[in-house]
């Protein structure tokens, strides 16, 4: 166990199989060595696991090896079949080494795509870390936080002599300008922090942000020497060797011609020979794959940072060159040299990436009331990925390390989170404690305490409280257009807020048509012609026309949002797949059954591939209008089997006398019966 340790402190020991099988399939985001006994059903075990793409690699230790000498035929993922356990702790050595090079995560991003709050997952993932290390950057060091890498370090290897070692070396004798060295070993550090990039563990990384700026700062450093040494030529070459996983292969084949980031610190070599070693040979499930990295050397800024780093590494031969975080490439073309079974992906590091987080900022900064702050933007980007728990954690740590004065901007961010996980109480105590910080202060913040008041507005609403929702909506717009101006993004979003309650809660169409319009009329003179904001108001519109049975209206509407929903947001997204089901809703509406049928089935395309099997109301409408038209067509079974999967997604959304359900049980039993009437008089016929 302790030697084990040694090398790798995650040791897990299991004698039941089933709870070893259980716990490999509920690793997700690390790789699993298994060392099997040969007092085990070998056979039974490789069965079970072997096709998890968790499941690096397999090592059986055992007293009789020629009994299982058959086995690697039809298993690849058998790496040896050990006696001695000196040979096996040095086979694992080695493959640990080159588990921890390959280990890595792709974010891609489309260049189609705006940078909008409405991102699709990957291109903010791919956001998250261009933006990240310009945060921890602009962190003020403490004198915590040597000592927070060192107790959090400390009790992680508590029980590895040699890890602690490292750990009260650098407690002692750290310094910033030995920072790439303490990387290149193999210690805490360089394991720690990678675990914490790939898992994008808030707290972990925040723990060593110390440690991040430093390494970032040297490597900039190291970047100028680099270019100094190559200022004759333009461009130099990159090499990386890796294996992939089918599945990761494909994704990046979907992706040539995007931009590409790696969850982390990214090692290459100038030997392609070194490369080739590491990439190793192809198997069923694994590519060998050789990057070729092309970068150019005249035209970059600062903004995209590599180094030589081979005089602090002690594996110099490797010849390394390590692209700090956020580095950026576009993925040039993927092909096969296939006497090699080795794949070729040629890559250009390019500034794109910083761009990208440039645009998503200036984009979302007006978005942001008072002073902007990259600190909040970098949490509310967690918050619009959906990473509600890791965006608490961020916020509460920047309790601590912020101006007394954004403390209150704080409160109001943690309360956001707290609500779109669904928390409503804990939203309100935050938003609360932001406005009456806000309102504490001397003199009164009360220009900021717009953003509390309406976002108190916005629970009460969610609750079902509709008049205390107007009323706080109502003290929000009173502040808005005294203090920013009845033009101002502000003032929209809040009469936007208002026209909701007036058209779902209220049923006054006419005064939320009001609302809305001014609202519209205030986005499409203060933001770009295409946003998000103009689209969503624009659907929104056209939701009101059709409930006032103005279809042509609403029609227009709806197609007038689909376009810039398109242009704005990759084809895959879900207010795109929203859009095609009101325009189906509407088609619908007018009698269109075939045109209405069409729409509804692209929209539900979208949400399948992105819902699954997963309850969503628009999922669950969708399903439900396509039932109508089957219906409408005498398609009785069809309709029935869309009406039953609309049933199943309803009641895993709402109570049974929710008047969708109410709704569709009637539609299900009028179906049911034309189906009997039909099936009677075919058979009297």
């Amino acid at each position: 166990m302790n030697e084990l340790k040694e090398f790798n402190e995650y040791v897990v020991f299991h004698i039941d199989e089933k709870k070893c099988v259980e716990h490999i399939t509920s690793i997700v985001t690390e790789k699993v060595l298994l060392i099997i006994s040969g007092q085990c059903l070998i056979s039974d075990i490789l069965q079970q696991v072997e096709s998890l793409r968790q499941l690096d690699s397999v090592y059986i230790f055992c007293s009789t090896p020629e009994k299982y000498e058959h086995l690697p035929v039809n298993h690849k993922k058998i790496i040896g079949i050990f006696r001695e356990r000196c040979n096996l702790i040095h086979s694992l050595k080695e493959n640990i080494k080159l588990v921890e090079k390959q280990l890595e995560t792709f974010s891609f991003y489309n260049q189609h795509e705006k940078a909008t709050r409405d991102l699709s997952k990957e291109s903010a993932e791919f956001l998250w870390f261009q933006i990240f290390k310009d945060i921890i950057l602009k962190m003020r060091p403490d004198n915590r936080a040597r000592q927070d890498i060192v107790h959090f370090s400390k009790n992680y290897y508590r029980d590895n002599e040699k890890q602690l070692e490292f750990i009260d070396d650098f407690e002692r004798n750290y310094n910033s300008k030995d920072c790439i060295k303490w990387y290149t070993k193999s210690c805490f550090l360089f394991k720690l922090i990678n675990k914490a990039l790939r898992t994008e563990d808030i707290d972990q990384l925040h723990t060593f942000r110390l440690f991040i700026a430093d390494l970032s700062l040297n490597l900039a450093t190291e970047h100028q020497k680099l270019k100094e040494r190559y200022k004759d030529k333009e461009t130099i070459l990159l090499y990386r060797g890796t294996q992939l996983q089918n599945e990761e292969l494909q994704r990046l084949q979907e992706n040539v011609g995007n931009l590409i980031s790696t969850n982390g610190y990214l090692s290459t070599s100038y030997s392609r020979t070194v490369a080739l070693m590491f990439a190793g040979n192809s198997t069923n499930t694994k590519n060998a794959v050789v990057f070729e990295i092309e970068c150019p050397l005249i035209s970059f800024t600062d903004s995209l940072i590599f180094a030589d780093i081979r005089d602090y590494s002690i594996f110099q031969e490797e010849e390394e060159v390590l692209f700090d975080l956020g580095a950026t490439f576009k993925i040039l073309s993927i092909d096969e040299e296939k006497p090699l079974k080795l794949w070729i992906i040629k890559m250009k590091a390019t500034e794109e990436g910083a761009n990208v987080a440039r645009d998503y900022i200036e984009l979302n900064r007006k978005d942001l009331y008072e002073e902007f702050s990259p600190h909040l933007m970098f949490g509310r980007l967690l918050t619009d990925m959906g990473k509600y728990d890791q965006s608490l954690k961020y916020f509460k740590n920047l309790l601590n390390e912020t101006d007394p004065q954004n403390v209150a901007r704080i409160y109001n961010s943690i309360g956001e989170a707290y609500r779109l996980k669904g928390d409503l109480d804990n939203a309100m105590e935050n938003y609360t404690r932001s406005y009456t910080l806000m309102m504490e202060a001397t003199p009164p913040r009360e220009k900021a305490s717009l953003r509390p008041l309406r976002n108190m507005g916005i629970v009460f609403d969610e609750k079902g409280q509709y008049d205390k929702a107007l009323e706080f909506y109502f003290r929000a717009l009173d502040i808005a257009e005294r203090h920013c101006g009845k033009e101002h993004l502000d003032t929209a979003s809040i009469l936007i807020n208002i026209g909701c309650i007036w058209e779902d809660a209220k049923q006054e169409y006419t005064r939320a048509l009001e609302f809305y319009d001014q609202g519209l009329k205030i986005y499409q003179k203060q933001l770009p012609n295409d946003h998000i904001h103009i689209a969503t108001c624009l659907n929104n519109i056209g939701v009101v026309h059709g409930k006032m049975t103005a279809l042509d209206n609403a029609l227009d509407y709806h197609k007038k949002a689909l376009e810039m929903f398109q242009k704005l947001l990759p084809p895959e997204h879900d207010l795109i797949a929203l859009s095609l089901g009101n325009i189906a809703n509407t088609l619908r509406d007018q009698n269109q059954l075939d045109n209405a049928l069409a729409y509804y089935m692209r929209a539900l395309k979208i949400q399948e591939k992105i819902f699954g099997s997963n309850a969503v109301q628009e999922y669950a409408e969708a399903l439900h209008g396509t039932g109508n038209i089957y219906e409408s067509q005498q398609s009785y079974t069809t309709a029935l089997e869309y009406y039953g999967k609309a049933l199943e997604m309803y009641q895993k959304l709402v109570s049974d006398d929710h008047p969708d359900i109410l709704k569709l049980n009637k539609d299900i039993t009028r179906t049911k019966q034309k189906s009997e009437i039909e099936y009677a008089s075919t058979s009297i016929s």
